[in-house]
């Protein structure tokens, strides 16, 4: 089981961080629709929480297990602080977030993918 959902979650990072690199504009545009509507934001962030507490938690015995706590533990940070921010706050974050060059799109594409090899690397090495 923890094989099978440390892999999705592998595809899912592998998956955003190509789009990230092959067409930015294009992979920037749907996450800005993903999260326009405020349930459907509110679940994108609940669901980014649940992941990251699955790498802080689930990760025992897999390769490099710190990175996985670390990125764990700073998904839950964003989550906690999306969550409990003011809206004007939060929208502003993501009015920002949504609003960078794309070669830094890019390079987060790849820091992406890069996790996503890393992490079935690591489901590997089981």
């Amino acid at each position: 089981m923890r094989e099978f959902l440390f892999s999705f979650i592998g595809v899912a990072w592998f998956s955003i961080g190509l789009g990230l690199i092959i067409a930015p504009a294009w992979a920037v545009v749907i996450l800005e629709r993903l999260v326009s509507d405020e349930l459907r934001q509110f679940m994108l962030i609940q669901a980014g929480m649940v992941t990251s507490l699955i790498l802080v938690i689930g990760t025992g015995g897999l390769a490099f297990r710190i990175v996985w706590i670390v990125v764990g533990c700073l998904g839950i940070a964003k989550g906690l602080f999306l969550i409990g921010a003011p809206l004007g706050r939060r929208e502003a974050c993501l009015a920002w977030w949504f609003k960078r060059p794309f070669w830094e799109y890019r390079a987060w594409g790849f820091v992406l993918v890069s996790l996503a090899t890393a992490l079935v690397y690591g489901v590997s090495s089981l």
